[in-house]
C-alpha cells in the first residue's frame, strides 16, 4: 500500500513540475522576449550602470532634479506673463489697485484647463489655482465663491472631461459646465457688495488628443440651441454675463481659459451681445500648465505688463470660414453628408477636402477685407497678431531700402524700427513685417499679406527705446504655381514682375509704416536658396496620386462667391473600386530603390572591428567634434551589426531606441510632449517631477523668439538631468514636440500643442526652441509631419487630406522647412494621416524627396504611435521614414514587421541607411554623455528570475524528497 502511495505521489510530482515548468517557461518567455518592450514600459526599463571617467559633452548649471524643477517652473510662470493677451481694457480697467476687492465668478474658475490631454497631457495635482494667485497678488478675494463652485450639490455639474479613447474618431459632444442662475441664492448673491471693486468671469474650454472639438451642442445641457458649438457662449455663460454686468460691480473682467480661439464677438461689437460696453477688461490665459497662473495675478494687479500677441484671427462667426464645410465629420453642414466614401462595401475610408487652398486663416480675412472694410469689420473681432499694453511705444523708421529693385531671391531686405516707450510703466512690444505681392486675376493665388518676420523688444523702461532689425526673405514672400497659372513653364516658386510692399505692424491688419519695392522681370525660384537643390513639384499631375485629385472647388479672390466651399455631396463621396485599391496598397513608390541592388549586400556581424559610436565624436586630432553624416567611419560602424539588431532598432522604437553593447551605443529615453518631458503613457517611473509647462499656444503667443530657445535650453537641461538615479537612470534624449501644424481650424482638438495659423511663424518659433534644446544635447522629434490638422478619424485608415500643393507648399510644410533650416532638427515624427490616398509615414515624395532632398535633412523620421494596419513598415523605410513608434505588442504581422529579406540586397541597404539615421541622431545627442559599463535587470525580471529559480529550486528540492523516499523504503524491504 505504501509502495502505491509513494508512486501516486511521484506521478504527482511529475505532472505538477512539468505544468509548472511549462507555465515557467512560457511566461519567461512571453516576458523577457514576446512582451518585453511593452512590460518595460509599464514596469520600469533595465537601469544602465555608468563607466567611470567619461567627460560630459552637454553641462547643465543644474545638479539634481529639485533645482531643475524649480527653475522650470518659474521660467513657466515668465512664458504665462509674456504669453497671456490683453484684448481689452477700456479706460485702463487694468491693472486693478492693489488689495481690490473682487469677486470670481464661473464654474469652472476651481477647475480650469491647465492642458490639454494625450501627448501633452501633464501633472496637474501641484498646479497652482487661480484663487492662490489672486491672493498672492494682494487681492481680496470673495470667500463664497470657491466653497460654492466646488459643491457639485449647489452648483450643478461640472464640465465635461477629456475623452481618453484617442482613435475611435467618434464625434464628441461636451457640456460647458457653467452654473445656471437659478442656483445663485441669495445668500451668494449678498456676498457681492463687499468685493465690488471687480468681477473676473472665467470661461473655459478643452483640447486634447484623438478628438476635435464640438461644432454641435446638439442635446448638450446648457446649451443655446443645437446648432450652436463648443466655442460659443453657452446659455447659463451668456446668462451669468448679464448678470454680472448688471450686479453693480466697478469693473467687468473676462478670463478666457481656452487653448483655441472662442467666438468674442460679445466682447466688441455691440450688436452682437447687449452687454459688450459694459464688459471692461479682458485676458486670454490659454492652458497656463502647473505653475502659470501665478502671471495671471502680477498681471492684473500691474506688477507684470502683459505683451503678448493672439496667434490666430478671432473671427466673428466662425461657420463663415471657408474651412467650416470641410472639416472634422461633416455632419453638421446641414446637407447629406459626412467624411466617409462611399460605394467601398463593407470598408471604411476617410477623407478631408482643403478647398479654401492657401486661404486660411488671416490670408482669408485680410484678403478678402482689402477691398471691403465694412465686410472686414462685421466679420473679424481681432485680427492676427492683436494684443494690447498698459503703455504706450512709438516707433520710428530708422532705416529701410529706398527705390529697391529686386532681382534675385538672395536680396534680402532689412528695416530697423526704433521702439520707445512712451508711456508711464515698463513693458514690452511686438513688431511685425509682412509681405504684399501683386495679384492678377486668373493667375496664381495670392494673400494680400503674408508674415515674412517678427521681433520683441526687451523690458523698456518708461523713456527708454531700442532697435529692432526684421528681414524680409524674399523666397517666404514667393507663391508656389504647381499648374504653371503664370505660363512660364515652370512649376515652382515664382516672384511675378510688378509692386511690391513690406508692411511694418502691428498686427496683419494695422500697419505703421509701408517700404514699396518692385520686381522689375519675374522671378523663377527652381532651387532651394539654401540647399541649391531642385524645387519641383512631388504631388501634381499624377492622377488618384495628385494631392488635389479629389477637390471639387478652389477658393479664390477672384470670384468669394462664387467659389466658396461646400460640404462635399453624395456624389463627390461616392468613389469606385481603383480608389480603393490606391487606399489599401502597400507597395512604396520609391522608384529610386532599385539603384541600390548594384551596392550589392553589405556587411553585418564583423565583430572583429574595434571602432565605436564614441570614438566618431573625436576627429583625427583627438578634438571633440558634432559627428559628420558622411564621416568615413560611418561603414565600419554600421558592419558591426547584425541583421536582428537592426531590425529590432527600426521596429521598436516606442518611446526609446535600444541599446547595441556592440558599438557602444546606450539606449536613450525619447517622449512626449510640447508641454515637456510629461509621458502620459509611461508608468515606469522614469519621468518623474517634470515642469508641465504652458500649452505651445501660450509659447506662442508671447512672439518672443529669444524666450522659445530660453525655453529649449530649459527643457535641455531637464534632459541632462534626467531620471536623476531613477526609472532607467538615463538622461532624456529625445522630445516628441514641438508641435508646428498649423491652426486649420478653431475646431482643431489639438490647436493648444501647435504654435498659430501662419506656417512660417511656427517655423520660426520651433526653430528657436530646437536650437535651444540642441545646446543641451536634446533631439526635438517635429511633430507631425504632415497635413494632419484635425484628429477626427486621423487613424482609422489614415483621413484622407486633398490640398493643392501650393497651399501644401507655402502654408503647411513650411513650419517644417524651417525647423530643418534654421533650426537644424534632427528628428522628424510623420503623421497617422494620408495624403490623398498615401500614408504620410510611407510616402517617398514627402520623407525623401523633400524632407532630405530638397531641403537636406539629415537624421531620423519616426512613425506615430503604430497600432493600426495600414502604417506599413516596408513602406516606412523605403520611404525614408526610420523608426517605429511601436513595441513588441503593437507589430500586427499585416503592416510587415518582418519585411526586410537578410539575401536582398536593396532590402538590406534601405535596412542600413534607417540605422545610420537613426545612429546619426543619437550620436550628436546628450545620449553620448555618458558611458554605460553595463545594464542592471529591472526589477520585474530580478522578481521573474527569484520565481523561476525558487520553483526550480522547489520542484527539486520536492523530486528529491520523492525519490529518497521510494530508495529508503527499497532498502527497507531489501
Amino acid at each position: 500500500m505504501a509502495q502505491k502511495t509513494k508512486k501516486k505521489l511521484i506521478r504527482v510530482w511529475a505532472i505538477v513540475s512539468a505544468l509548472v515548468l511549462i507555465l515557467l517557461t512560457v511566461a519567461t518567455v512571453l516576458t523577457q522576449f514576446v512582451m518585453q518592450d511593452v512590460l518595460a514600459s509599464l514596469l520600469g526599463r533595465d537601469v544602465a550602470v555608468y563607466a567611470e571617467g567619461v567627460t560630459p559633452l552637454y553641462t547643465t548649471e543644474y545638479t539634481n532634479k529639485d533645482e531643475v524643477y524649480q527653475a522650470a517652473n518659474k521660467l513657466n510662470e515668465r512664458i504665462c506673463e509674456e504669453g497671456f493677451v490683453l484684448l481689452k481694457n477700456e479706460e485702463n480697467a487694468l491693472p486693478l489697485a492693489s488689495g481690490s476687492r473682487i469677486t470670481v465668478f464661473g464654474k469652472n474658475s476651481v477647475n480650469l484647463a491647465y492642458g490639454g490631454s494625450g501627448s501633452s497631457g501633464g501633472d496637474k495635482s501641484a498646479a497652482i489655482d487661480l484663487y492662490t494667485s489672486l491672493q498672492n497678488a494682494g487681492f481680496a478675494v470673495n470667500p463664497a465663491m470657491k466653497p460654492f463652485y466646488e459643491d457639485d450639490k449647489r452648483s450643478g455639474a461640472r464640465r465635461s472631461e477629456n475623452s481618453t479613447n484617442l482613435d475611435d474618431g467618434n464625434t464628441v459632444f461636451y457640456s460647458i459646465g457653467e452654473t445656471p442662475q437659478r442656483l445663485y441664492t441669495k445668500e451668494i448673491t449678498d456676498t457681492y457688495k463687499d468685493y465690488n471693486d471687480a468681477a473676473l468671469v472665467v470661461l473655459t474650454r478643452i483640447g486634447g488628443e484623438g478628438f476635435d472639438l464640438p461644432r454641435s451642442m446638439k442635446d448638450v445641457e446648457g446649451a443655446r440651441q443645437d446648432s450652436d458649438h463648443y466655442l460659443q457662449l453657452d446659455q447659463n455663460e451668456t446668462d451669468l454675463l448679464a448678470a454680472v454686468c448688471e450686479a453693480g460691480f466697478k469693473k467687468v473682467v473676462v478670463l478666457i481659459n481656452s487653448g483655441s480661439p472662442m467666438e468674442l464677438a460679445f466682447l466688441t461689437h455691440p450688436d452682437y451681445y447687449a452687454y459688450q460696453d459694459k464688459i471692461d477688461a479682458a485676458i486670454w490665459m490659454g492652458f497656463p500648465g502647473a505653475s502659470g497662473v501665478n502671471a495671471l495675478g502680477r498681471i492684473l494687479n500691474g506688477e507684470v505688463n502683459p505683451s503678448g500677441r493672439t496667434v490666430d484671427t478671432y473671427a466673428v462667426n466662425f461657420k463663415n470660414s471657408p474651412v467650416w464645410q470641410n472639416f472634422g465629420d461633416n455632419l453638421i453642414t446641414g446637407k447629406e453628408s459626412g467624411d466617409r466614401y462611399l460605394g467601398l462595401e463593407n470598408e471604411n475610408y476617410y477623407f478631408v477636402d482643403y478647398e479654401e487652398n492657401i486661404y486660411v486663416g488671416y490670408r482669408y480675412y485680410e484678403t478678402r477685407g482689402a477691398d471691403d472694410p465694412e465686410w472686414y469689420a462685421q466679420e473679424v473681432v481681432y485680427p492676427f497678431g492683436y494684443g494690447l499694453s498698459y503703455t504706450t511705444f512709438d516707433w520710428t523708421l530708422e532705416s529701410a531700402p529706398e527705390n529697391f529693385v529686386l532681382s534675385d531671391v538672395s536680396d534680402k531686405m532689412e528695416v530697423t524700427v526704433r521702439v520707445k516707450n512712451t508711456g508711464s510703466v515698463a513693458g514690452k512690444d511686438v513688431v511685425q513685417l509682412y509681405g504684399h505681392a501683386p495679384y492678377t486675376p486668373g493667375s496664381v493665388e495670392k494673400s494680400e499679406v503674408v508674415l515674412l518676420d517678427f521681433a520683441k523688444t526687451p523690458l523698456l523702461l518708461p523713456g527708454e527705446e531700442c532697435t529692432l532689425t526684421l528681414t524680409c526673405d524674399p523666397y517666404y514672400l514667393a507663391s508656389y504655381d504647381y499648374t504653371d497659372k503664370n505660363e512660364n513653364w515652370d512649376n515652382c516658386f515664382e516672384l511675378d514682375a510688378g509692386d511690391y510692399a513690406l508692411y511694418v505692424s502691428k498686427n496683419a491688419h494695422d500697419r505703421v509704416f509701408e517700404v514699396p519695392f518692385t520686381v522689375k522681370d519675374d522671378i523663377i525660384i527652381s532651387e532651394d536658396p539654401v540647399t541649391g537643390n531642385t524645387i519641383e513639384n512631388r504631388y501634381t499631375d499624377l492622377e488618384l496620386d495628385s494631392s488635389d485629385y479629389h477637390l471639387q472647388t478652389l477658393l479664390s479672390r477672384e470670384d468669394w462667391e462664387g467659389t466658396m466651399p461646400e460640404a462635399p455631396s453624395v456624389d463627390d463621396r461616392t468613389v469606385d473600386e481603383e480608389y480603393l485599391e490606391a487606399l489599401q496598397n502597400r507597395d512604396h513608390n520609391n522608384e529610386e530603390a532599385d539603384a541600390l541592388f548594384d551596392l550589392g549586400l553589405p556587411a553585418t556581424s564583423q565583430t572583429d572591428i574595434s571602432l565605436v559610436l564614441r570614438d566618431l565624436l573625436t576627429d583625427e586630432n583627438g578634438q571633440n567634434q558634432r559627428v559628420s553624416y558622411d564621416d568615413p567611419r560611418w561603414d565600419a560602424i554600421l558592419d558591426k551589426l547584425s541583421v536582428e539588431d537592426m531590425v529590432k532598432m527600426c521596429n521598436m522604437g516606442a518611446f526609446k531606441t535600444n541599446e547595441l553593447p556592440i558599438i557602444g551605443k546606450p539606449a536613450t529615453n525619447d517622449t512626449d510632449g510640447p508641454t515637456g518631458f510629461t509621458n502620459f503613457m509611461d508608468r515606469s517611473g522614469i519621468y518623474w517631477k517634470c515642469c508641465y509647462y504652458c500649452a505651445e499656444v501660450v509659447m506662442a503667443s508671447t512672439w518672443n523668439q529669444e524666450l522659445m530657445e530660453d525655453i529649449g535650453e530649459m527643457i535641455g537641461a531637464e534632459g541632462l538631468i534626467g531620471a536623476d538615479g531613477k526609472g532607467n537612470n538615463l538622461p532624456y534624449s529625445g522630445w516628441y514636440a514641438p508641435g508646428v501644424n498649423i491652426h486649420r481650424s478653431p475646431f482643431g482638438g489639438r490647436d493648444f500643442e501647435y504654435f498659430s495659423e501662419d506656417g512660417l511663424f511656427n517655423g520660426k518659433m520651433a526653430a528657436a526652441e530646437i536650437r535651444g534644446c540642441a545646446s543641451k544635447g536634446v533631439y526635438c522629434f517635429v511633430k507631425h509631419f504632415a497635413l494632419n490638422e484635425q484628429e477626427t478619424h486621423r487613424s482609422s485608415n489614415g483621413s484622407g487630406t486633398w490640398v493643392t500643393e501650393q497651399a501644401m507648399r507655402e502654408l503647411y510644410l513650411r513650419p517644417f522647412e524651417i525647423a530643418v533650416k534654421e533650426g537644424h532638427t534632427t528628428a522628424v515624427m510623420s503623421s497617422f494621416n494620408r495624403i490623398g490616398t498615401r500614408w504620410t509615414g510611407g510616402d517617398y515624395r514627402l520623407l525623401t524627396q523633400i524632407l532630405r532632398n530638397e531641403w537636406g535633412f539629415q537624421g531620423m523620421v519616426i512613425t506615430d504611435f503604430n497600432t493600426t494596419s495600414y502604417m506599413n513598415l516596408r513602406q516606412m523605410a523605403y520611404a525614408g521614414g526610420d523608426l517605429n513608434l511601436g513595441n513588441d505588442m503593437t507589430l500586427p504581422d499585416v503592416i510587415q514587421p518582418n519585411w526586410c529579406d537578410a539575401s536582398d540586397p536593396v532590402d538590406m541597404q534601405i535596412l542600413r541607411q534607417c540605422v545610420k539615421n537613426i545612429l546619426y541622431t543619437v550620436v550628436n545627442s546628450n545620449a553620448m554623455n555618458i558611458s554605460v559599463a553595463y545594464y542592471r535587470p529591472a526589477w520585474w525580471k530580478i522578481t521573474i528570475y527569484v520565481v523561476d529559480f525558487v520553483a526550480v529550486a522547489v520542484i527539486v528540492f520536492t523530486g528529491i524528497r520523492c525519490f529518497r523516499g521510494k530508495k529508503e523504503e527499497h532498502s527497507a524491504k531489501a
